[in-house]
């Protein structure tokens, strides 16, 4: 208990000198923020605790007029899975420097791949959506030991990146295009080579589309490639509406390899917020089809439907 009230009043501490600390380091542009999320999770009648704490903080420095240096960390802690106690899970999600230019941003650490941009067209929900990338190591959200390039020019934007990691390599290319200002067209490509005997290499092709108009976003997601040593397909599709305060979405993610059953992804989502200022409040309904096995391990039915409720405090 001593560690743990240490651990508590340490963050406190650090949280609390966070805007002191934000001035004395004289930056053109430095933030810190993060977020206390409290979530809960009921699948097939088992209850389960997925809150979560993040911490970042991201900062430009001007060089000279032609060369600014960036830089990004953010934090995660959340509750092991399998404690009964209070044992915490820490993850560092984004941690890496750069440098912008008028020819594009060039970024190297912990961060997104090229073809995050593109899988972020579908992964917009509090929730449930984005299940479709988190086995394909190739399209994966981020990625350690990364080179990352990125340029927008009008309309268009491109991305290009490397994977440098000993025993997972490889890259990908990315590019997005306005063709009106409520919609855009993309298409990207990204590919890993992992140790030998290791079953993570893979290779994607990706093609997708959204449309915006005012609090209205209706997106789309196709994927096809390799991974699990087999052949696989996959579908994003997600829409969401706000009102006032208040936004519904629904989404629907499906993924299928020939000879991995048990990975498959296929279930429709349901999710109602409701967002005041800094604090948000969310309900999500998940249907389960088919061969869906998202219920994960620990529980009795892989194929169950789950009910989740959430309260979030950004700062």
């Amino acid at each position: 208990m001593n560690k743990i009230n240490k651990a508590l009043s340490l963050t406190l501490a650090a949280i609390v000198s966070m805007p002191a600390l934000a001035e004395n380091l004289k930056t053109e542009d430095f933030s810190f923020g993060g977020r206390i999320e409290a979530r809960a999770a009921l699948t097939d009648s088992d209850f389960n605790d997925k809150s979560r704490v993040r911490l970042n903080g991201q900062g430009k420095h001007e060089i000279n007029d032609a060369l600014t240096a960036v830089g990004k960390f953010e934090y995660e802690l959340t509750q092991a899975d399998s404690s009964t106690d209070t044992d915490v899970e820490n993850n560092i999600r984004y941690g890496y420097v750069g440098v912008e230019t008028a020819h594009g941003t060039l970024t190297y650490g912990t961060q997104d791949n090229a073809v995050t941009y593109l899988t972020n067209f579908t992964d917009m929900a509090e929730v449930y959506s984005g299940d479709t990338n988190k086995g394909i190591t190739a399209s994966g959200d981020r990625a350690e030991d990364t080179v990352l390039y990125s340029v927008t020019k009008g309309d268009l934007t491109f991305n290009a990146s490397a994977n440098l990691q000993e025993n997972v390599k490889g890259g990908g290319a990315m590019v997005a295009y306005k063709v009106l200002p409520s919609v855009e067209l993309s298409a990207a490509y990204a590919a890993t080579e992992t140790a030998v005997g290791a079953s993570e290499s893979s290779d994607v092709y990706m093609i997708g589309a959204r449309y915006t108009n005012d609090t209205l976003l209706v997106s789309g997601l196709v994927q096809k490639g390799t991974a699990y040593d087999t052949d696989f397909d996959a579908v994003d599709a997600f829409a969401s509406y706000g009102f006032g305060e208040n936004k519904v979405s629904v989404s629907y993610n499906y993924f299928s390899a020939d000879e991995q059953s048990a990975k498959d992804v296929n279930y429709v989502a349901f999710e109602y917020g409701r967002y005041i200022g800094d604090v948000a409040a969310y309900a999500g309904y998940k249907v389960a089809l088919n061969n869906d096995t998202t219920a994960g391990a620990g529980h009795t039915n892989g194929n169950a439907d789950e009910f989740i409720v959430g309260a979030r405090y950004s700062f």
